[in-house]
């Protein structure tokens, strides 16, 4: 099996590591590096750049006769979280700075 030479983890902490130990940039979501990024430990690069939106799906048998609390178990973190992930969110924006 060929090596290329690239660093590759499945783990966003093990890519902060790595990152912090000066093996180059890489990309972590915003949760996972919020305290190093007001740390100061860790700086953004390429802040207008976003990889992939985060999503969350529920499969369930049939919308045909959905139950009403299976309804609600499904929207319920739907409005829960609808852009708190988003790294542009004002929650984030705070976090981020101090």
């Amino acid at each position: 099996m060929p090596l290329d030479g690239r660093f590759k983890v499945n783990v966003p902490d093990a890519m902060a590591v790595a990152v912090l130990e000066g093996m180059g940039i890489g990309a972590l979501p915003t949760f996972t590096v919020r305290s190093l990024l007001r740390a100061g430990s860790l700086k953004r690069v390429l802040p207008d750049y976003q990889l992939q939106t985060p999503n969350v799906f529920a499969v369930y048998a049939s919308r045909h006769y959905l139950d009403a609390k299976i309804k609600t178990l499904i929207e319920f973190p739907r409005d829960c979280t609808d852009g708190a992930l988003d790294t542009d969110s004002p929650a984030i924006q705070s976090t981020l700075n101090g």
